[in-house]
């Protein structure tokens, strides 16, 4: 009982750190590039690719541990987004449409504009299929920069790079559904939607109860990996269909679920993810310089310059056309900082890299250029917001 109190104390303190996931995004990032341009590459080569086995007869599943970690896992982080999600649609900043209006129209504008810029770099070639990539915004490492600046930021700030994020998140989860998924089997879909539709029924009555979202979850996440579509989508449709009311049995089993589940996945889940995904060699002498030029160079530019002038284009259109307007305490350099710090992609745009790109020296060229290009917008949303003043 001590060691589970001290755990959970652990916990707790951790966790009252708003950048803690940043944190320990890069602080397993930089382990996994250290680990595999080391004398521990093939360790750590090892490691990713163990054989795991789950399940028995034909209900087994067996993958490596880095395809668990991304196929499995990762839906109790997507979990978290459709939680989110809910709740800012039932009682957050997204419930009122105008108020909603201008970061969604920013989040628009924050993913058209990267994606123009990767598709210029990569027409006509098929790289081109990682137009997706410089599109995600993390919200953790996002937000983890801006508080690093304190109460200098008004809160507004905050409220409206979350906001957006949020929508950026959403789109993303489109956007995977769509475009990065396999052949459809319609059957495995459908048992899908009726599973969701028993976590509906049942939420709705007041009869649903944690172990019934842990089966039902875990049911929906097989026959999502069956039906072609990303397995990791069944946690954000989970997260959309669990009641978020004030009060009542239904909104207590979302509030337990959310409790246990985001100290998993900020603590654990996402470092992990990093630890796993992003341990690439920085040896370059297999990559020709047309990957660097295309797949590079969009990613870059299409974070750090097409997050940035999307944002910012697509508010000033929202507010000269009236269609939104900036809360209060918030001017064009909050807007242009926001714009910069939405240009830190990682979790999502890994995430996106793995799926869009099977040649190893594309997705080492990917996973390269996305962590170059968040640390030159952090730097970037970091210099606006502290230097810059704008009436």
């Amino acid at each position: 009982m001590k060691i589970s109190n001290k755990l959970s104390e652990l916990t707790k303190y951790l966790l009252k750190d708003e950048a803690i996931s940043g944190k320990l995004i890069i602080i397993a990032a930089l382990l996994a590039l250290a680990a595999a341009n080391t004398p521990l590459a093939p360790w750590y080569d090892a490691f990713i690719h163990t054989k795991i086995t789950l399940g028995f007869g034909d209900w087994a599943l067996a993958m490596s541990l880095q395809h668990w970690v991304s196929e499995g896992l990762m839906a109790l982080f997507f979990l978290t987004i459709g939680l989110e999600l809910k709740h800012e649609l039932v009682h957050g900043d997204l419930r009122k449409p105008r108020a909603a209006a201008l970061p969604v129209i920013a989040a628009l504008g924050g993913m058209l504009a990267p994606a123009l810029i990767f598709m210029a770099f990569n027409y006509g070639m098929p790289t081109l299929r990682g137009w997706a990539i410089p599109t995600a915004t993390d919200i953790a490492l996002a937000v983890g920069v801006l508080t690093l600046l304190g109460k200098s930021v008004p809160s507004s700030v905050r409220v409206f790079l979350l906001a957006l994020a949020i929508v950026d998140d959403i789109l993303a989860v489109l956007v995977i559904a769509l475009f990065y998924s396999g052949g459809i089997d319609v059957v495995a879909l459908a048992i899908v939607g009726g599973l969701g539709g028993v976590v509906l029924a049942l939420g709705s009555v007041g009869k649903l109860r944690v172990w019934w979202v842990a089966f039902l979850g875990v049911a929906m996440w097989y026959f999502m990996l069956k039906s072609g579509v990303h397995a990791t989508l069944a946690g954000a449709l989970l997260g959309l269909l669990l009641p978020v009311a004030a009060s009542g049995p239904g909104a207590q089993v979302s509030k337990r679920i959310d409790k246990a589940v985001v100290p998993l996945v900020t603590l654990g889940i996402v470092p992990l993810f990093a630890f796993v995904s992003t341990g690439v060699s920085f040896d370059m002498s297999q990559v020709s310089g047309a990957t660097i030029a295309t797949v590079g160079g969009g990613i870059v530019f299409g974070f750090v310059a097409g997050k940035f002038l999307g944002v910012l284009a697509a508010t000033w259109l929202a507010v000269r056309l009236k269609l939104g307007k900036l809360p209060s305490g918030m001017g064009w350099n909050h807007v242009a900082s926001v714009g910069a710090l939405a240009g830190i992609g990682f979790t999502v745009a890994v995430f996106v890299a793995d799926l869009a790109y099977i040649n190893p020296a594309q997705l080492t060229v990917a996973k390269l250029s996305i962590l170059l290009a968040s640390l030159l917008a952090a730097l970037l949303g970091f210099v606006i917001i502290r230097f810059v003043r704008v009436k």
